[in-house]
């Protein structure tokens, strides 16, 4: 007996999405030029927020992308460890004198070539702590962020203000 009714149930579930799938495939639903008209709408509205938004909040979309940056530095090590290894590279040859090279033994290593090396070295520790991908995951998880807040905030009461403040 309750097999039976949840053939019933089932049925009419099936027949209402159907019902509802040949109303959006219906022509009457939406003509073309209004489903057009709503589109364009849309898209202007979503281009004014983001015109407003990304000037009003642009302290707060800074703030949000220094914590992502933050974060990708705690959680990957390697990549913090290479950017030390280069500040503090950088900071060493920065304080040495231009006109006294370097005495490492029976070398001698003028800045240029300390700047080099520093170079050479730094490359496959960047590649090893994988920054081409902290690098595109920073721009995706910020651009997604900072764009869908934008786009779907409402402006504030005080934008409508500023614009008829501005035509008087």
């Amino acid at each position: 007996m309750s097999s039976s009714i949840e053939i019933d149930f089932l049925s009419q579930r099936a027949w209402e999405v159907r019902n509802i799938y040949l109303l959006i495939k219906n022509e009457s639903f939406l003509t073309k030029k209004q489903s057009n008209m709503v589109c364009m709408f849309f898209y202007s509205d979503i281009a004014q927020r983001l015109s407003y938004n990304l000037t009003h909040f642009q302290s707060n979309y800074i703030i949000i992308i220094l914590g992502l940056l933050i974060y990708c530095m705690i959680t990957n090590p390697y990549l913090l460890f290479a950017i030390i290894f280069i500040m503090f590279g950088l900071h060493f040859i920065r304080k040495m004198p231009p006109d006294q090279p370097l005495v490492f033994g029976q070398y001698v290593l003028t800045q240029k070539q300390l700047y080099t090396g520093l170079i050479i070295i730094s490359i496959p520790l960047l590649w090893i702590s994988s920054l081409g991908s902290t690098i595109f995951w920073i721009v995706g998880a910020s651009g997604t962020l900072i764009l869908g807040h934008a786009a779907f905030l409402e402006p504030g009461v005080d934008s409508g203000f500023a614009s008829t403040a501005d035509q008087v």
